[in-house]
């Protein structure tokens, strides 16, 4: 029987979603508190995979259960098995055939930028400090524009672990600033390997000036720009994978 599950995680706290020997996971622990629950090994599979450092607000997995669970129950029982970090924010039966991953239509990330001189120590570990000031905001909400729509993102992929297939579909692309927050927003059917960190770091060439906000066009010309022309690649913690949109509801 197979159930589907929101999973919320300081990725701080984690080697990232994928596991690895001897390290800590996010779907380590979440296979860890499956198996216990079903009496043997459990794989869980999720929507999206995400690095050593990036939070998840609404990550979705997929399991499959021996016997079937009052999804409540589920959720409980899992969290009593999960580490301080991750948890199961609800759980729902679903069709034998879905899969977290595979039936996803779309992905939303969102990235935090706290811009100003100082910090609430709270604030630190999920979202990028900035420390200096001389940044356009508006400049980089208007470059981000530019990227909506299909197009090769090959030059905003890590050069270690770019996928053979590097065309992507950006439905929404809008940086806002709220006092001394900046949120980026993205959502599209997929995302590269740090594909949002580096936007995130030609963004910020529009804000300092270095680039005009159309400019950041150039840049999808893969064959005449490469990765090397672009910004640096923005930190891990403030990132966040926000949510997954499916055909029809499942909660």
């Amino acid at each position: 029987m197979r159930y589907a599950a929101e999973v919320s995680y300081d990725g701080g706290r984690f080697f990232g979603w994928q596991i690895q020997p001897e390290l800590p996971t996010v779907q380590q622990a979440l296979e860890d508190a499956a198996s216990a629950l079903n009496g043997g090994h459990t794989n869980v599979a999720g929507a999206g995979r995400t690095d050593t450092g990036v939070h998840a607000r609404a990550q979705v997995c997929t399991f499959d259960m021996k016997r079937e669970w009052e999804p409540r129950s589920l959720m409980l029982a899992m969290n009593a098995h999960l580490p301080p970090g991750v948890s199961v924010m609800r759980t729902a039966r679903v069709a034998d055939d879905f899969h977290a991953r595979f039936s996803a239509l779309k992905r939303e990330y969102r990235y935090f930028i706290w811009s100003a001189s100082s910090i609430y120590p709270h604030a630190k570990p999920y979202a990028a400090w900035l420390k200096h000031g001389g940044y356009d905001w508006g400049a980089a909400a208007e470059a981000a524009k530019f990227l909506e729509g299909e197009h090769d993102f090959r030059n905003f992929c890590r050069l270690e672990g770019c996928e053979h297939t590097t065309v992507r579909s950006i439905e929404r692309a809008r940086l806002v600033r709220r006092g001394r927050l900046v949120v980026f927003q993205i959502r599209g059917d997929g995302f590269l390997h740090n594909m949002v960190r580096i936007i995130l770091g030609n963004l910020e060439l529009a804000a300092l000036g270095k680039i005009r906000p159309e400019e950041i066009k150039e840049l999808l010309d893969t064959e005449n720009r490469t990765r090397s022309d672009g910004g640096r690649t923005f930190p891990a913690c403030g990132l966040w994978f926000w949510k997954v949109t499916y055909g029809a509801p499942i909660w």
